[in-house]
């Protein structure tokens, strides 16, 4: 295994992007690499689709996704079919409630106001495999959910979506993609 030599300042600087007090040098090191991987910028590859080129989005800084539309996603490396926000949200809630167990857990886990049973009011949907009522979200709210819940959970996430074309959207007509690489397995063989 290698062994990398910083100077003081540089392991200083790679500290303060970590919330812990001390922190392991290789996971400070992989913390920074995550996020200059996921830095918000346009990638030089083509979309899906094989067109124009669309912005990367640093996960922990999503820009504002109202008047957006979901073109593809992937959670785990399973493709969703008919993706939106809405879709999104709700399977990552229940790979959650598997994952964790309890809705106590899965409360503290997500930023959703979402209740235990069955609840059909005041915009709630029910799921009643994970037996929760979720109150519905704009796709900020949705988004920031989607994100939340895959990072706790350290599964791969990939979301390609499209500012709609209107002076409302935050980047009108651009094209973007959130990606979360995944953390679980990583961990487990650590």
């Amino acid at each position: 295994m290698p062994d990398v030599s910083l100077k003081n300042r540089t392991f200083e600087r790679l500290q303060s992007l970590t919330t812990l007090p001390v922190d392991m040098n290789d996971t400070v090191i992989n913390r920074a690499l995550d996020a200059l991987e996921q830095n918000a910028s346009p990638a030089n590859d083509e979309t899906p689709d094989g067109t124009a080129q669309e912005w990367r989005i640093y996960f922990r800084q999503l820009p504002p996704l109202t008047h957006t539309k979901v073109l593809d996603a992937s959670i785990a490396g399973k493709r969703i079919a008919q993706p939106n926000w809405k879709v999104l949200r709700d399977e990552l809630l229940r790979r959650a409630m598997k994952r964790v167990g309890t809705f106590d857990k899965l409360q503290e886990l997500c930023p959703v106001n979402m209740v235990s049973g069955r609840k059909e009011d005041k915009g709630h949907d029910y799921l009643s495999d994970i037996e929760i009522s979720v109150q519905g979200q704009d796709a900020n709210g949705a988004g920031r959910a989607v994100v939340t819940v895959a990072l706790a959970l350290g599964i791969a996430l990939e979301v390609g979506f499209k500012w709609h074309d209107t002076d409302k959207a935050a980047h009108p007509g651009q094209k973007a993609r959130i990606l979360i690489a995944d953390t679980a397995s990583k961990i487990a063989m650590a």
